[in-house]
């Protein structure tokens, strides 16, 4: 039986969908179903289901692969707008230890 995602990244999987801003309902065992109304997202994506087996619709195929696609992607550099704005937030000492400045 084809996989949404492996079992191990199951909790990550559902933590991403509502950080993604659908709403995630747990089902009786390990499923669970996410739906979104955001006008943003293609119609396709709206409802997610996912099974106790790990199985699911077709939504939560192609958004499983996404984001197995993600957890497998190289470390990725950030612009050097981005990186300025982290040093800002974020001071170091001589010892590695950061500090955050307020």
């Amino acid at each position: 039986m084809k996989q949404v995602v492996k079992r191990k990244n199951l909790d990550a999987f559902r933590i991403w969908l509502d950080k993604l801003g659908y709403q995630v309902k747990c089902l009786s065992g390990d499923g669970f179903t996410a739906r979104t109304n955001d006008p943003n997202t293609k119609k396709c994506f709206h409802y997610v289901l996912v099974t106790d087996s790990l199985g699911g619709n077709d939504a939560a195929f192609r958004l499983g692969k996404e984001f197995e696609d993600h957890l497998r992607a190289p470390v990725q550099t950030c612009t050097e707008k981005a990186e300025k704005d982290i040093r800002q937030m974020v001071k170091g000492d001589g010892n590695g230890v950061l500090s955050f400045v307020a």
